[in-house]
């Protein structure tokens, strides 16, 4: 069943003819702590695309909304491991496969050289991992009228995942209460669980949402 939903996912999403892997990053600091959970991260992508730096990549001229951030190994309470080994250019195959899910080579490179390096073999494992977490996540639309708070954006995720705790939601904002992301908490048998280092945005806080 997951594989019949991520392939209806891949269907839907056309990968760019031109799409190129991004180069590595400079070399960051490593961090190394035990892992203890997991979070799937959703950004909300037009919101992503207001950053100069994103603005021109092919996946913010598409109209999506929640796409993945990333699947971060995390450690305990505030705590997590980052860029815990070389991390070399992902090769476009695997850029490509990857496209629908997280839609930027330059963000796919990243979340590989600073998370998945400290909890998984190599790239593959990394992103096969990613994507069969996030075909277990119906995504709500989140561009509605009656989203304005961080409550009623977890009660959309909640709508369409009865399964989901309230408390494993986390809701992001930047300074000015645009929202920036999702995240789902899980455990390191990819079960739902409550966030560890908090939920974010608590429910009564408003929240605007930049439209697709």
């Amino acid at each position: 069943m997951l594989e019949l939903l991520l392939a209806a996912a891949i269907a839907a999403c056309a990968v760019p003819a031109d799409l190129t892997p991004a180069p590595a990053g400079p070399p960051e600091e490593t961090r190394i702590t035990p892992v203890e959970t997991l979070v799937l991260a959703f950004y909300w992508w037009p919101q992503e695309c207001r950053r100069a730096d994103a603005a021109a990549t092919p996946g913010c001229h598409a109209g999506f909304g929640l796409k993945v951030h990333g699947l971060w190994p995390d450690g305990p309470g505030t705590t997590y491991p980052q860029f815990c080994r070389v991390a070399p250019p992902l090769d476009l195959a695997e850029v490509r496969r990857n496209w629908c899910l997280t839609p930027s080579p330059s963000l796919l490179q990243h979340e590989w050289a600073k998370h998945g390096t400290c909890h998984w073999p190599d790239a593959a494992t990394y992103f096969a991992k990613a994507r069969r977490v996030a075909a277990t996540i119906v995504l709500p639309d989140l561009d509605r009228p009656n989203v304005a708070t961080a409550g009623a954006v977890r009660d959309a995720l909640l709508a369409a995942n009865p399964a989901l705790p309230r408390a494993a939601v986390f809701v992001g904002t930047d300074r000015n209460q645009w929202l920036t992301e999702v995240r789902v908490c899980l455990d390191l048998a990819d079960r739902p669980a409550p966030c560890v280092a908090g939920i974010g945005a608590a429910d009564v806080v408003p929240v605007r949402v930049w439209p697709r």
